[in-house]
Order: structure tokens, then C-alpha cells, then sequence
């Protein structure tokens, strides 16, 4: 379906462009990948008069249209790799503005990782609390100075 990142990215920003509504000074989308070709979430965002707004990426003027995005990211993350064991990101955000021009930030997020790693019936995820994992899947993640208990320092003897 895609050949190559700017057919993606072309996809993307106009799969965006025609779920926007007709006044907005930029648009983005967050993007979690939890799983390749399996699980991917995508926050799409835009802002209008300095103030955040939800869109649909699937629905335009009340229709359902599947904008493919999902899997635009999935081709793009495949791209990306160097072979099948590398992991290139984990986290993905995609901007475009009113004027035209966007851009698209990638990151490795270790937190994510620990937090998808996470068993949903443990006591351990029962216990996060609810702040913490939406910060965790935010695209600006956990503060430098957050207390990670889950990292373990290894012991060199």
C-alpha cells in the first residue's frame, strides 16, 4: 500500500486535512505503537485560538471513512527498521499547520516499554496510578526528576 516515506507522510497529512474541521491553526497526532501490525493508538489533536480540540481521524462530516493512518505508521515503523529485531520508536508525533509546512518526531520511550510490559490482572498495574500511566503514554512521557521504581541498576562486582 505505501512504497515509501513520503507517500506516508503525504497519506498521513491528508488523511488528517479532510478530518479537520474548516478553522485550525495546527493539528497533530500522538502515536503509541504497543504492538507491530496489532496495536497502535492514535491521539489526533488540533488547536484553534490557542485551545486543544479532539477529532476523528475515521469520520468526516459524520461518515465513517477509515483514513489508514493506522497502518501508514505500521509501514513506516517497517521502513525504519534496520532489520527484524531493531525497534526504532515507540512513540510517534506528527504535525501539521494551517499554513501548510509539518513535522514528525520520533522517540524510544523505555517507560512505555516497561509499562506495556506491565500484566493488565497484576497488582503491580493495579496499583499505578492513573496519572502516572497517562503521562507514561503522553508524548512527553514521565518527568526527568519521576521516581522510576521500576528501573533496576545493575551491580557491577
Amino acid at each position: 500500500m505505501f512504497n515509501n516515506i513520503d507517500e506516508i507522510y503525504n497519506h498521513i497529512g491528508q488523511s488528517m486535512f479532510e478530518h479537520l474541521p474548516e478553522k485550525w491553526d495546527k493539528a497533530y497526532l500522538e502515536v503509541n505503537l504497543h504492538r507491530l501490525n496489532v496495536s497502535i493508538s492514535i491521539d489526533p489533536k488540533y488547536t484553534y485560538e490557542q485551545q486543544i480540540f479532539d477529532f476523528d481521524l475515521d469520520v468526516i462530516n459524520g461518515v465513517y471513512k477509515n483514513s489508514m493512518c493506522n497502518k501508514a505508521f505500521y509501514a513506516l515503523y517497517t521502513i525504519m527498521q534496520k532489520d527484524k529485531d531493531d525497534v526504532p520508536w515507540n512513540k510517534a508525533r506528527f504535525e501539521i499547520t494551517s499554513e501548510g509546512d509539518f513535522s514528525i518526531d520520533f522517540k524510544y520511550d523505555e517507560d512505555f516499554v516497561w509499562y506495556k510490559s506491565l500484566d493488565i490482572d497484576s497488582q503491580e498495574y493495579d496499583d499505578l496510578d492513573i496519572d502516572v500511566i497517562n503521562q507514561i503514554k503522553s508524548w512527553g512521557g514521565l518527568p526527568e526528576n519521576y521516581p522510576r521504581y521500576w528501573a533496576k541498576t545493575k551491580k557491577i562486582n
